[in-house]
């Protein structure tokens, strides 16, 4: 019976188009139907890969209005939680032959010093990762992950994904109503708010920071709204990932981009990896960004195009943020003009 519910519902992809929306799962199948409708087949379209930084920091229509050219169009298909390896599979999905956009962008961490999680068995990839996933990945994927439980939990998701979706598939069955609401009504309106989006408004402080300690010089008016989120921010800048953990996180990048950058080789489609404003303050506290030694491999062989490491430096400052990750309205609209600037050039 379970066999028979799996194939009716879940490898049709008809369970999918019902699945909870702000799910990790349901992110992405959001993904997959806003990327396609924000598609221009009259342009040339560039798909901007992210998390959170990306979704909270990039306007496509901003970036198109500023790029200087008319046959260009951008898209922003960030999903917020997700990683290269997610964005391999659902390149996939969306673009199964790596022939409908002129350029993929993608948000790489250059320096992997500040990386302290395994990126290879970062364990919400998987339930990222389900509805992209197909029964000829059942030896693949799983054995992307070192760590035995995550390769345990990869196979099941794709043998059984139905046992992956438990706990959505009882929240649909206990109200079927609010899930039919949220999909049939709110969807539609939901895809349209995506291009729409502003940013939000809320800016950081601006502080006075001592360079010997790292520290604000004081918090004056602002100490209880923002030293119990900011005061840690500023001690984790002076703190490294060790060098085991650096070359794993190298390795992972080796793999994730180097399978995205073949399929688009082929295609002679530029991959370009770029460093999102890393947060407010970096600029004076923290060195620009320099591609790390897997990138500048890729890069020599011609296989990614990075972006200067510097080239948003000028926006890691607390104007531009509303928290310690993401950009706010004033962040999001000069990121997307020069974004535009920058990777125009290298669209032909």
């Amino acid at each position: 019976m379970l066999l028979l519910l799996d194939v009716a519902l879940i490898r049709s992809g008809v369970y999918y188009g019902w699945i909870e929306p702000d799910s990790t799962a349901g992110s992405v199948v959001g993904a997959t139907l806003a990327i396609p409708h924000y598609y221009d087949p009259a342009r040339k379209n560039i798909l901007v890969l992210g998390n959170s930084q990306i979704g909270e920091g990039f306007s496509g229509s901003l970036a198109d209005a500023e790029s200087g050219r008319d046959d260009l169009h951008f898209i922003n298909g960030a999903v917020a939680g997700t990683t290269p390896r997610i964005w391999n599979y659902l390149l996939r999905s969306v673009d199964p032959h790596a022939d409908k956009f002129a350029a993929i962008a993608l948000m790489i961490d250059y320096n992997l010093d500040e990386r302290f999680d395994d990126l290879g068995n970062y364990p919400l990839d998987t339930g990222y990762a389900v509805p992209l996933l197909r029964i000829t990945d059942v030896l693949d994927y799983p054995a992307t992950f070192s760590d035995p439980a995550q390769r345990a939990r990869a196979r099941r998701a794709i043998l059984l994904p139905l046992q992956a979706l438990h706990d959505d598939a009882r929240a649909l069955l206990a109200a079927p109503r609010r899930r039919y609401h949220e999909i049939v009504d709110n969807r539609p309106q939901w895809l349209e708010a995506v291009g729409a989006y502003p940013g939000r408004e809320q800016a950081l402080p601006d502080l006075v920071i001592d360079h010997d300690s790292g520290l604000p010089v004081e918090w004056g008016p602002h100490e209880s709204d923002f030293k119990p989120m900011l005061e840690g921010y500023f001690r984790g800048l002076r703190e490294h990932a060790d060098a085991a953990r650096q070359a794993s996180n190298m390795d992972y990048q080796r793999e994730w981009l180097g399978r995205i950058a073949a399929r688009y080789a082929a295609h002679n489609v530029p991959v370009i990896v770029f460093v999102v404003p890393r947060g407010p303050w970096r600029a004076t506290l923290s060195p620009p960004p320099v591609a790390n030694a897997a990138l500048a491999e890729m890069a020599a062989r011609g296989r990614i195009h990075p972006l200067p490491g510097d080239a948003f430096v000028e926006l890691e400052q607390p104007q531009f943020f509303f928290d310690t990750l993401h950009m706010n309205r004033a962040g999001r609209t000069r990121f997307s003009q020069l974004f535009a600037r920058a990777v125009a050039p290298l669209v032909h």
